[in-house]
């Protein structure tokens, strides 16, 4: 997320909570509907991206107008613009806890300064939508995706515009990591060039927060042996498992399950790593990996520095990211001490940090 600084408008009275209000007993609703009013226009894109990055299926910015008021012009003057302030329209699976989600959003906006740390929450509600046309809207927002000049990510329902490419298929909207961020392009790309270098084949890889599973996906088309993803979000675990088998990826080649939020959470990865025939044991020892990918976000990364420190066999390579270029020196210096010949890249305002772990 940028750190521009833009809080949202103090909510209305009882907003915070979304209040859901059932659909009519003859109408089956299919989604949830989220509308979170008056974010500031130079923070909207960051926003939706974390909304994304939290399960929602599809995200709209639109403009934030009171009734009355003149809409506002965009010219083009060849730089990307929104409205002044907008509104964010996002579309979650049925079964999702929207509230946790929009104050998980809260508490990444703060962090980055988007909003006041005392400040008022987001103003929001939820509501569900009774019919299935947001189907046709996810469809419309997915394309094929070119990453690199023979690496693309495919939407499931769309062909492949270059067999002779590498083709990742996703169901996209379910879980993060379609492509779009500069995050997962990124780890895409530094993948690619491991592979490159010769430095995946018949490696074994941990995807941690694996979300779509489109890394964990991706080192395997380049020659991993086995990966392991885990994710605390349980529907981001069934996205991956079904993008993994699109991509003809089931057990014991990937494995995903779900995690504990917090360090001391309990950890299936042993587990998953047995099954995937990576470097687990039966007795439950600590796995180790050749490679461990965690594109998650600073906070998760400086806290779990013990454990995924851990995960990486000696020689083995560390990619982390999720992480803005101004908090690179910081995971770098909570991993140095296991680590070494750290390179740091960037797209936008984001970073990857890359590390080989000391023998």
């Amino acid at each position: 997320m940028a750190a521009a600084a833009a809080a949202a408008a103090p909510p209305p009275s009882g907003a915070g909570a979304s209040g859901v209000s059932p659909p009519p007993a003859e109408i089956e609703a299919t989604c949830l509907r989220c509308v979170i009013s008056a974010i500031g226009g130079a923070v909207a894109d960051d926003v939706s991206d974390v909304l994304l990055s939290l399960g929602a299926q599809s995200v709209v910015v639109q403009e934030h107008r009171p009734e009355g008021a003149a809409e506002q012009e965009i010219f083009d003057d060849g730089v990307a613009k929104l409205w002044d302030v907008c509104d964010i329209v996002a579309h979650f699976p049925l079964e999702a806890d929207v509230d946790s989600s929009v104050a998980l959003l809260e508490d990444a906006m703060r962090e980055a300064e988007m909003l006041q740390p005392d400040g008022p929450g987001l103003a929001y509600a939820v509501s569900p939508v009774a019919n299935e046309s947001w189907v046709e809207q996810i469809k419309a927002s997915y394309v094929p995706l070119q990453i690199t000049d023979d690496l693309w990510i495919i939407p499931e329902w769309s062909e492949p515009q270059d067999l002779a490419a590498t083709n990742i298929i996703l169901q996209p909207g379910v879980a993060f990591g379609t492509g779009e961020h500069p995050t997962t392009r990124m780890c895409l790309r530094q993948l690619r060039a491991l592979a490159d270098a010769g430095r995946l084949r018949g490696v074994t890889v941990c995807d941690y927060g694996t979300g779509s599973g489109v890394l964990a996906i991706a080192a395997l088309k380049y020659g991993a042996a086995c990966a392991v993803g885990t994710d605390i979000d349980s529907l981001a675990v069934k996205a991956a498992q079904r993008n993994g088998a699109l991509n003809g990826y089931e057990q014991p080649a990937f494995v995903a399950l779900q995690c504990g939020a917090g360090i001391n959470d309990p950890e299936p990865i042993a587990a998953a790593a047995v099954a995937a025939g990576g470097g687990g044991s039966s007795s439950g020892a600590t796995p180790t990996f050749d490679l461990v990918v965690a594109n998650i976000l600073r906070g998760p990364l400086v806290e779990l520095q013990d454990r995924l420190s851990g995960y990486v066999k000696p020689g083995g390579m560390l990619m982390l990211s999720g992480i803005l270029f101004e908090q690179a020196a910081e995971i770098q210096a909570a991993y140095g001490g296991d680590f070494q010949d750290f390179v740091v890249k960037t797209d936008q305002q984001w970073a990857i940090v890359t590390a080989v772990k000391r023998r």
